[in-house]
């Protein structure tokens, strides 16, 4: 026979969503929206999504002739994803 206190079952623990998102919002106007799918990754999400408010300095806007060259980000025509500039040189995008 096992020594202690026999475990408590929780039944809403062992009904939990095996896939669920849970979304993040800033003060500042930044949202991250976190994808979860404990059947892929029980440890943490499988995918996160930033999304940052119009004019902000941590997401500029890639056509802004203002700032470097290596510092802008490329749209990949592919997946029509942000490449940054080491990348779009990979890639051919840009000289």
């Amino acid at each position: 026979m096992k020594r202690g206190r026999p475990p408590v079952i929780d039944p809403v623990q062992t009904e939990q969503p095996r896939k669920f998102t849970r979304e993040y919002k800033d003060y500042t106007g930044h949202r991250s929206v976190w994808t979860y799918d404990l059947d892929k990754n029980p440890y943490g999400p499988i995918m996160v999504e930033e999304f940052y408010p119009k004019g902000s300095t941590v997401d500029p806007d890639p056509t802004d002739e203002s700032i470097p060259k290596t510092k802008r980000k490329y749209v990949n025509p592919v997946n029509n994803k942000l490449v940054a500039y080491t990348r779009a040189k990979e890639l051919g995008l840009i000289d």
